[in-house]
């Protein structure tokens, strides 16, 4: 299975879970989302000998720690939580891993023109 389809597929369940999980689970799903994302692309930046699974599996880890830490603070260890958490983190990460291989994004500034000009680009 490719990652496109792999993306697709957590989008649909991220979707789900949004649709069918009281607030507090799409709060878990959205931060770790978040976390997951912002993992991936520090590890994709820094670290370019790791595979795209090592590089997911690890933003996936580091994704769900803020959301790991949360429930061991809490009063009371929420396994529930703790799969939002693990979802999310997930998703954002793979979401990252497709993103960061297939667009890049170039900054170019003219002094003659006095403008600034940011390109996006997508590998098809």
């Amino acid at each position: 299975m490719n990652l496109k389809k792999i993306i697709l597929s957590f989008s649909v369940f991220g979707l789900t879970i949004l649709n069918a999980g009281d607030s507090n689970s799409v709060k878990h799903y959205g931060f770790s989302a978040v976390f997951g994302f912002a993992s991936e692309t520090i590890i994709h930046k820094n670290f370019t000998q790791l595979g795209d699974i090592e590089k997911v599996s690890y933003a996936t880890i580091l994704g769900s720690t803020p959301g790991l830490i949360k429930e061991l603070t809490d009063d009371k260890f929420s396994n529930e939580d703790m799969a939002f958490n693990f979802a999310g983190a997930l998703t954002g990460a793979l979401l990252s891993n497709y993103l960061n291989n297939n667009t890049s994004i170039f900054v170019t500034h003219s002094q003659e023109e006095k403008s600034t000009k940011i390109n996006l680009a997508y590998n098809f």
